[in-house]
């Protein structure tokens, strides 16, 4: 009997571990591929081999790092030998470091941060609106039974509540104010 170590030479959980967080990443990696190579079937096959080579590299991935851009990184070797191979094609380094750059998510906990300072801003109202819309699940036009005012008077309301709440994100994300 074959053991187990010889086929797979990093403990399965881990390879399954980072199968998985592949395939929840799939569309940020899958945005990068394409925006660096424009033709959809080598994408998918680019794509594969990230998949491949993230599941042979699990054990070099360090939890609590963030796995998009480990991942990234090897999209980022695959689509150079991709271009190397079939196009004669180098892109410059300043190119992919801009990709990044553009392509990397604002930390999660910061920006829920930021959105909760913000809602913690808003007028009683409006916290109130947005609770029966989003916590209740509410629609428009119950809340304006709700209110007295027309489903549209409501959605312009949730509208500008929306815009505000991103606006006040924004400027703290950019600011680095929680």
């Amino acid at each position: 009997m074959i053991s187990a170590s010889i086929l797979h030479p990093y403990p399965v959980s881990d390879a399954a571990s980072i199968a998985q967080r592949v395939l929840r990443h799939r569309h940020p990696l899958l945005a990068y591929l394409y925006a660096c190579v424009p033709d959809a079937h080598a994408v998918e096959d680019i794509f594969q081999e990230v998949c491949l080579v993230a599941v042979q590299k699990a054990a070099d991935f360090e939890d609590g790092t963030d796995f998009e851009a480990w991942a990234r990184a090897i999209a980022r070797n695959k689509v150079r030998e991709h271009l190397r191979a079939r196009r004669g094609v180098t892109l410059d380094e300043a190119f992919f470091d801009a990709l990044d750059a553009a392509l990397s998510p604002v930390d999660t906990d910061r920006r829920k941060d930021a959105l909760r300072q913000c809602l913690g801003e808003l007028e009683k109202r409006a916290r109130q609106i947005l609770s029966w819309r989003y916590d209740e699940g509410l629609s428009p036009a119950e809340i304006a039974g709700r209110t007295g005012q027309s489903r549209a008077a409501v959605n312009s309301i949730l509208q500008r509540i929306r815009e505000t709440l991103r606006d006040c994100a924004g400027r703290r994300l950019a600011t680095g104010t929680p």
